[in-house]
Protein backbone atom coordinates (compact mmCIF):
# COMPACT_ATOMS: atom_id res chain seq x y z
CA UNK A 1 0.00 0.00 0.00
CA UNK A 2 2.76 1.97 0.68
CA UNK A 3 4.33 1.33 -2.51
CA UNK A 4 1.24 2.37 -4.55
CA UNK A 5 1.44 5.66 -2.66
CA UNK A 6 4.54 6.53 -3.48
CA UNK A 7 4.33 5.55 -6.84
CA UNK A 8 1.14 8.21 -7.15
CA UNK A 9 3.37 10.81 -5.67
CA UNK A 10 6.07 10.47 -7.57
CA UNK A 11 4.11 10.08 -10.99
CA UNK A 12 2.14 13.39 -9.86
CA UNK A 13 5.15 15.30 -9.01
CA UNK A 14 6.86 13.87 -12.35
CA UNK A 15 3.79 15.33 -14.34
CA UNK A 16 3.51 18.91 -12.10
CA UNK A 17 7.45 19.03 -13.23
CA UNK A 18 6.55 18.25 -16.97
CA UNK A 19 3.18 20.40 -16.72
CA UNK A 20 5.47 23.45 -15.32
CA UNK A 21 8.24 22.91 -17.78
CA UNK A 22 6.28 22.95 -20.61
CA UNK A 23 4.66 26.50 -19.40
CA UNK A 24 8.37 27.88 -18.68
CA UNK A 25 8.72 26.73 -22.40
CA UNK A 26 5.90 28.28 -24.04
CA UNK A 27 6.49 31.35 -21.94
CA UNK A 28 9.75 31.61 -23.35
CA UNK A 29 8.99 30.98 -27.06
CA UNK A 30 6.31 33.62 -26.62
CA UNK A 31 8.32 35.71 -25.07
CA UNK A 32 11.54 35.38 -27.32
CA UNK A 33 9.14 36.19 -30.12
CA UNK A 34 7.67 39.30 -28.56
CA UNK A 35 11.76 41.01 -28.19
CA UNK A 36 11.95 39.76 -31.60
CA UNK A 37 9.03 41.57 -33.17
CA UNK A 38 9.74 44.78 -31.18
CA UNK A 39 13.36 45.36 -30.76
CA UNK A 40 13.34 48.15 -33.05
CA UNK A 41 9.76 49.84 -32.00
CA UNK A 42 12.03 49.91 -28.38
CA UNK A 43 15.25 51.09 -29.85
CA UNK A 44 15.35 53.98 -28.23
CA UNK A 45 13.89 53.30 -24.71
CA UNK A 46 16.21 52.74 -21.80
CA UNK A 47 14.23 50.03 -19.65
CA UNK A 48 15.67 47.99 -16.86
CA UNK A 49 15.37 44.97 -19.13
CA UNK A 50 17.52 46.93 -21.47
CA UNK A 51 19.60 47.63 -19.26
CA UNK A 52 19.91 45.27 -16.40
CA UNK A 53 19.33 42.43 -18.49
CA UNK A 54 21.05 40.27 -21.69
CA UNK A 55 18.14 39.01 -24.10
CA UNK A 56 17.70 42.58 -25.50
CA UNK A 57 21.36 43.79 -26.03
CA UNK A 58 21.61 40.46 -27.46
CA UNK A 59 19.37 40.72 -29.93
CA UNK A 60 20.24 44.08 -30.97
CA UNK A 61 23.45 43.07 -32.18
CA UNK A 62 21.83 41.04 -34.20
CA UNK A 63 19.97 43.25 -36.60
CA UNK A 64 21.83 44.56 -39.44
CA UNK A 65 19.86 48.28 -39.08
CA UNK A 66 20.68 48.65 -35.29
CA UNK A 67 24.11 50.70 -33.60
CA UNK A 68 24.16 49.83 -30.21
CA UNK A 69 25.73 52.77 -27.99
CA UNK A 70 27.02 52.34 -24.43
CA UNK A 71 27.08 55.28 -22.25
CA UNK A 72 26.05 57.13 -19.15
CA UNK A 73 23.75 60.15 -18.37
CA UNK A 74 24.51 61.94 -21.65
CA UNK A 75 22.24 59.12 -23.30
CA UNK A 76 19.50 60.34 -20.56
CA UNK A 77 19.31 63.81 -21.04
CA UNK A 78 16.88 65.70 -22.89
CA UNK A 79 18.63 67.27 -25.51
CA UNK A 80 17.86 68.09 -29.63
CA UNK A 81 19.79 66.18 -31.84
CA UNK A 82 20.63 63.11 -29.35
CA UNK A 83 21.31 59.98 -31.32
CA UNK A 84 18.81 58.13 -30.12
CA UNK A 85 15.98 60.40 -31.18
CA UNK A 86 18.26 61.92 -34.41
CA UNK A 87 18.34 58.04 -36.14
CA UNK A 88 14.87 56.95 -35.01
CA UNK A 89 13.35 57.62 -38.32
CA UNK A 90 16.44 55.90 -40.12
CA UNK A 91 17.68 58.90 -41.95
CA UNK A 92 20.55 57.07 -43.00
CA UNK A 93 19.29 53.62 -43.11
CA UNK A 94 19.98 52.79 -39.19
CA UNK A 95 18.58 53.19 -35.99
CA UNK A 96 20.83 53.80 -32.01
CA UNK A 97 20.14 51.79 -29.41
CA UNK A 98 21.25 53.19 -26.63
CA UNK A 99 22.50 51.40 -23.26
CA UNK A 100 22.79 53.11 -19.97
CA UNK A 101 21.61 55.50 -17.55
CA UNK A 102 23.20 58.14 -15.42
CA UNK A 103 26.38 56.95 -13.11
CA UNK A 104 27.27 54.09 -15.65
CA UNK A 105 30.46 53.59 -15.38
CA UNK A 106 32.98 51.72 -16.91
CA UNK A 107 33.04 48.67 -14.68
CA UNK A 108 29.30 48.18 -14.92
CA UNK A 109 29.69 48.60 -18.94
CA UNK A 110 32.28 45.88 -19.12
CA UNK A 111 29.86 43.67 -17.44
CA UNK A 112 27.09 44.23 -19.92
CA UNK A 113 29.81 43.87 -22.70
CA UNK A 114 30.85 40.75 -21.50
CA UNK A 115 27.89 39.08 -21.16
CA UNK A 116 26.98 39.70 -24.82
CA UNK A 117 29.31 37.22 -25.32
CA UNK A 118 29.95 35.77 -29.04
CA UNK A 119 27.17 37.93 -30.32
CA UNK A 120 29.63 40.82 -30.51
CA UNK A 121 31.95 39.11 -32.97
CA UNK A 122 32.40 41.05 -35.81
CA UNK A 123 29.67 43.72 -35.25
CA UNK A 124 30.26 47.22 -34.78
CA UNK A 125 29.73 49.08 -31.16
CA UNK A 126 30.12 52.36 -30.42
CA UNK A 127 31.57 53.65 -26.27
CA UNK A 128 30.61 56.92 -24.98
CA UNK A 129 33.29 58.03 -22.75
CA UNK A 130 32.92 60.44 -20.31
CA UNK A 131 35.70 62.59 -19.15
CA UNK A 132 34.70 63.29 -15.55
CA UNK A 133 35.19 59.75 -14.03
CA UNK A 134 38.61 60.04 -15.09
CA UNK A 135 38.88 62.91 -12.90
CA UNK A 136 38.74 60.56 -9.13
CA UNK A 137 41.17 58.20 -8.12
CA UNK A 138 38.58 55.82 -7.50
CA UNK A 139 35.26 54.86 -9.15
CA UNK A 140 31.65 56.21 -6.84
CA UNK A 141 30.79 53.45 -5.36
CA UNK A 142 27.02 54.58 -5.48
CA UNK A 143 27.29 54.86 -9.25
CA UNK A 144 28.73 51.41 -9.77
CA UNK A 145 26.08 49.47 -7.33
CA UNK A 146 23.08 51.70 -9.24
CA UNK A 147 24.23 50.29 -12.23
CA UNK A 148 24.99 46.73 -11.29
CA UNK A 149 23.35 43.20 -12.72
CA UNK A 150 24.30 40.14 -10.95
CA UNK A 151 23.05 38.29 -13.88
CA UNK A 152 25.51 40.29 -16.10
CA UNK A 153 28.22 39.86 -13.64
CA UNK A 154 27.26 36.39 -13.47
CA UNK A 155 27.92 36.10 -17.15
CA UNK A 156 31.08 37.55 -17.01
CA UNK A 157 32.11 35.66 -14.47
CA UNK A 158 31.50 32.01 -16.18
CA UNK A 159 31.90 33.16 -19.70
CA UNK A 160 33.79 30.65 -21.29
CA UNK A 161 34.50 33.35 -24.32
CA UNK A 162 36.96 34.92 -22.35
CA UNK A 163 40.21 34.25 -21.06
CA UNK A 164 41.12 33.11 -17.88
CA UNK A 165 43.13 36.07 -17.19
CA UNK A 166 40.28 38.45 -18.39
CA UNK A 167 37.95 36.99 -16.18
CA UNK A 168 40.72 37.37 -12.91
CA UNK A 169 41.79 40.94 -13.80
CA UNK A 170 38.03 41.46 -14.28
CA UNK A 171 37.05 39.80 -10.60
CA UNK A 172 39.81 41.94 -8.51
CA UNK A 173 38.08 45.41 -9.77
CA UNK A 174 34.20 43.68 -8.63
CA UNK A 175 35.56 42.18 -5.85
CA UNK A 176 36.00 45.94 -4.25
CA UNK A 177 32.44 46.54 -4.30
CA UNK A 178 31.22 43.32 -2.04
CA UNK A 179 27.60 45.38 -1.19
CA UNK A 180 26.55 44.34 -5.01
CA UNK A 181 27.58 40.24 -4.06
CA UNK A 182 25.72 39.99 -0.95
CA UNK A 183 22.84 38.05 -1.61
CA UNK A 184 25.04 35.85 -4.86
CA UNK A 185 26.90 33.19 -3.05
CA UNK A 186 27.99 31.33 -5.76
CA UNK A 187 28.99 34.65 -7.97
CA UNK A 188 30.99 35.86 -5.13
CA UNK A 189 32.29 32.38 -4.72
CA UNK A 190 33.48 32.62 -7.88
CA UNK A 191 34.48 36.04 -8.07
CA UNK A 192 37.05 35.14 -5.25
CA UNK A 193 38.51 32.16 -6.43
CA UNK A 194 39.47 33.82 -9.73
CA UNK A 195 40.87 36.97 -8.31
CA UNK A 196 42.68 34.62 -5.88
CA UNK A 197 43.91 32.52 -9.03
CA UNK A 198 46.17 29.67 -6.77
CA UNK A 199 45.82 26.24 -8.17
CA UNK A 200 43.76 25.59 -5.10
CA UNK A 201 41.79 28.73 -6.10
CA UNK A 202 41.54 27.26 -10.18
CA UNK A 203 39.97 24.05 -8.78
CA UNK A 204 37.59 25.01 -6.73
CA UNK A 205 36.73 27.61 -9.54
CA UNK A 206 36.03 24.40 -11.65
CA UNK A 207 34.31 23.14 -9.30
CA UNK A 208 32.11 25.81 -8.77
CA UNK A 209 31.25 26.32 -12.90
CA UNK A 210 28.29 23.99 -13.33
CA UNK A 211 26.36 26.07 -10.61
CA UNK A 212 27.10 29.06 -12.15
CA UNK A 213 25.94 27.85 -15.71
CA UNK A 214 22.84 26.74 -14.46
CA UNK A 215 22.25 30.08 -12.17
CA UNK A 216 23.07 31.37 -15.70
CA UNK A 217 20.72 29.65 -17.43
CA UNK A 218 18.37 30.20 -15.19
CA UNK A 219 18.68 34.22 -15.27
CA UNK A 220 18.65 34.24 -18.97
CA UNK A 221 15.42 32.61 -18.96
CA UNK A 222 13.67 34.99 -16.17
CA UNK A 223 15.19 37.55 -18.51
CA UNK A 224 13.53 36.69 -21.67
CA UNK A 225 10.55 36.63 -19.75
CA UNK A 226 10.62 39.98 -18.40
CA UNK A 227 11.43 41.53 -21.26
CA UNK A 228 8.55 39.59 -22.92
CA UNK A 229 6.29 40.62 -20.32
CA UNK A 230 7.57 44.29 -19.92
CA UNK A 231 7.58 44.82 -23.73
CA UNK A 232 3.72 43.85 -23.72
CA UNK A 233 2.62 45.98 -20.77
CA UNK A 234 4.00 48.55 -22.71
CA UNK A 235 2.34 48.10 -25.55
CA UNK A 236 4.51 49.63 -28.40
CA UNK A 237 3.03 50.03 -32.02
CA UNK A 238 4.75 48.09 -34.37
CA UNK A 239 7.70 49.32 -36.13
CA UNK A 240 7.54 51.05 -39.67
CA UNK A 241 10.30 51.36 -41.29
CA UNK A 242 11.11 53.93 -44.28
CA UNK A 243 10.72 52.62 -47.84
CA UNK A 244 13.13 55.29 -49.32
CA UNK A 245 16.06 56.49 -47.54
CA UNK A 246 15.97 60.15 -47.65
CA UNK A 247 19.96 60.47 -46.76
CA UNK A 248 21.44 63.58 -44.67
CA UNK A 249 23.50 66.46 -45.70
CA UNK A 250 26.00 66.67 -43.12
CA UNK A 251 27.02 70.22 -43.68
CA UNK A 252 23.51 71.49 -43.41
CA UNK A 253 23.11 69.48 -39.95
CA UNK A 254 26.09 70.65 -38.26
CA UNK A 255 25.76 74.77 -39.70
CA UNK A 256 21.85 74.48 -38.25
CA UNK A 257 22.86 72.67 -34.95
CA UNK A 258 26.56 75.79 -34.55
CA UNK A 259 23.52 78.56 -35.21
CA UNK A 260 21.00 77.49 -32.74
CA UNK A 261 23.54 76.11 -30.23
CA UNK A 262 23.14 78.02 -26.48
CA UNK A 263 25.99 78.16 -24.14
CA UNK A 264 24.77 76.42 -21.23
CA UNK A 265 24.43 79.04 -17.62
CA UNK A 266 27.16 77.14 -15.66
CA UNK A 267 27.10 78.16 -12.57
CA UNK A 268 29.64 80.91 -11.07
CA UNK A 269 32.66 79.47 -10.61
CA UNK A 270 36.03 80.46 -8.02
CA UNK A 271 39.04 82.31 -10.05
CA UNK A 272 42.25 80.23 -8.78
CA UNK A 273 45.68 81.14 -10.17
CA UNK A 274 46.32 79.79 -13.50
CA UNK A 275 48.12 76.12 -13.12
CA UNK A 276 47.22 76.42 -9.08
CA UNK A 277 45.63 72.89 -9.25
CA UNK A 278 47.52 71.08 -12.50
CA UNK A 279 49.46 69.17 -9.95
CA UNK A 280 46.63 67.65 -7.90
CA UNK A 281 44.80 67.23 -11.30
CA UNK A 282 47.08 65.15 -12.72
CA UNK A 283 48.04 63.00 -10.15
CA UNK A 284 44.12 62.21 -9.71
CA UNK A 285 43.86 61.79 -13.02
CA UNK A 286 46.99 59.37 -13.75
CA UNK A 287 45.83 57.31 -10.61
CA UNK A 288 42.06 56.68 -11.55
CA UNK A 289 40.37 53.00 -11.67
CA UNK A 290 38.75 54.36 -14.37
CA UNK A 291 41.31 54.03 -16.72
CA UNK A 292 42.06 50.39 -15.57
CA UNK A 293 38.67 49.41 -15.95
CA UNK A 294 38.52 51.05 -19.85
CA UNK A 295 41.39 48.91 -20.26
CA UNK A 296 39.31 45.48 -19.28
CA UNK A 297 36.48 46.50 -21.69
CA UNK A 298 38.76 47.19 -24.32
CA UNK A 299 40.57 43.54 -23.97
CA UNK A 300 37.09 42.57 -23.49
CA UNK A 301 36.16 43.69 -27.41
CA UNK A 302 39.68 42.46 -28.45
CA UNK A 303 38.90 39.00 -27.16
CA UNK A 304 35.17 39.14 -28.30
CA UNK A 305 36.11 40.12 -31.99
CA UNK A 306 34.15 43.17 -31.73
CA UNK A 307 34.51 46.55 -34.12
CA UNK A 308 34.55 49.14 -31.58
CA UNK A 309 34.51 53.09 -31.85
CA UNK A 310 35.15 54.94 -28.85
CA UNK A 311 33.77 58.60 -28.64
CA UNK A 312 34.88 60.62 -25.65
CA UNK A 313 33.45 64.22 -24.80
CA UNK A 314 36.05 67.47 -24.58
CA UNK A 315 37.27 68.58 -21.25
CA UNK A 316 35.03 72.06 -19.87
CA UNK A 317 38.55 74.03 -20.97
CA UNK A 318 37.05 77.46 -19.83
CA UNK A 319 35.77 75.88 -16.26
CA UNK A 320 39.06 73.94 -15.76
CA UNK A 321 41.15 76.79 -16.24
CA UNK A 322 39.31 79.35 -14.29
CA UNK A 323 39.83 76.43 -11.51
CA UNK A 324 43.30 76.70 -11.90
CA UNK A 325 43.50 73.66 -14.34
CA UNK A 326 45.80 74.79 -17.46
CA UNK A 327 45.44 73.18 -20.86
CA UNK A 328 48.77 71.50 -20.42
CA UNK A 329 47.84 69.50 -17.75
CA UNK A 330 44.04 69.06 -19.19
CA UNK A 331 46.32 67.06 -22.18
CA UNK A 332 47.36 64.65 -19.92
CA UNK A 333 43.67 62.99 -20.86
CA UNK A 334 43.87 63.14 -24.18
CA UNK A 335 47.39 61.62 -24.13
CA UNK A 336 46.52 58.71 -21.73
CA UNK A 337 43.20 58.25 -23.63
CA UNK A 338 45.22 57.86 -26.92
CA UNK A 339 47.65 55.77 -25.88
CA UNK A 340 45.00 53.43 -24.48
CA UNK A 341 43.59 53.36 -27.48
CA UNK A 342 46.24 52.74 -30.21
CA UNK A 343 47.53 49.85 -27.86
CA UNK A 344 44.61 47.96 -28.44
CA UNK A 345 43.56 49.04 -31.90
CA UNK A 346 40.41 50.78 -30.57
CA UNK A 347 39.55 54.16 -33.14
CA UNK A 348 38.90 56.88 -31.01
CA UNK A 349 37.14 60.30 -32.08
CA UNK A 350 38.52 63.15 -29.01
CA UNK A 351 36.02 66.20 -29.51
CA UNK A 352 38.67 68.39 -28.18
CA UNK A 353 39.30 70.71 -30.40
CA UNK A 354 35.92 72.03 -29.23
CA UNK A 355 37.48 72.48 -25.42
CA UNK A 356 36.92 75.68 -25.79
CA UNK A 357 33.56 76.12 -27.30
CA UNK A 358 31.00 76.25 -24.57
CA UNK A 359 27.67 75.79 -27.06
CA UNK A 360 29.54 71.87 -27.50
CA UNK A 361 27.70 71.33 -24.08
CA UNK A 362 24.11 71.27 -22.51
CA UNK A 363 25.49 72.28 -19.09
CA UNK A 364 28.66 71.61 -17.18
CA UNK A 365 28.84 68.11 -17.12
CA UNK A 366 29.65 65.51 -19.74
CA UNK A 367 26.05 66.48 -21.43
CA UNK A 368 26.85 67.40 -25.21
CA UNK A 369 24.49 69.79 -25.92
CA UNK A 370 22.62 70.84 -29.83
CA UNK A 371 26.10 71.04 -31.41
CA UNK A 372 28.03 68.45 -29.44
CA UNK A 373 25.34 65.76 -30.47
CA UNK A 374 25.08 66.75 -34.03
CA UNK A 375 29.18 66.48 -34.26
CA UNK A 376 28.40 62.52 -32.49
CA UNK A 377 26.18 61.78 -34.77
CA UNK A 378 28.01 62.67 -37.77
CA UNK A 379 30.66 60.36 -36.31
CA UNK A 380 28.30 57.50 -35.76
CA UNK A 381 26.66 57.76 -39.40
CA UNK A 382 30.32 57.93 -40.88
CA UNK A 383 31.28 54.86 -38.47
CA UNK A 384 27.89 52.80 -39.34
CA UNK A 385 28.27 53.33 -43.25
CA UNK A 386 32.62 52.72 -43.27
CA UNK A 387 32.60 56.05 -44.66
CA UNK A 388 35.94 57.10 -43.23
CA UNK A 389 38.64 55.01 -41.86
CA UNK A 390 38.58 56.19 -37.88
Amino acid sequence: MTRVTSRHHLLALLLALTGAGLLVAVALIACTRIESRFVHSIATELSDAKLQGVALQKLAFNQKDLLVLYGSSELVKDVPNRASEFFEPYPTGFRVFPVGKAGTVSLAILQKIAAVGGDLRGRKVALSLSPSFFFDETVNADYYEGNFSALQASELAFSGELSLALRRDSARRMRLYPGTLDEHWILDYALQRLAGDSPADRALYAAVWPLGKLANAIGRAQDHIEAGLQISEENPAPDTKPVRIAGINWRDVLKAADSHAKKPQNPRLTQRPKGSRDASFVASLTAADEWDDLELILRTFRELGAQPLLLSMPLHGPDLETTGVSSAARASYGARLTSLAAKHQAPLVYFDEFENDPAFWADNLDHPGTKGWAHYNKVLDDFFHERTKL
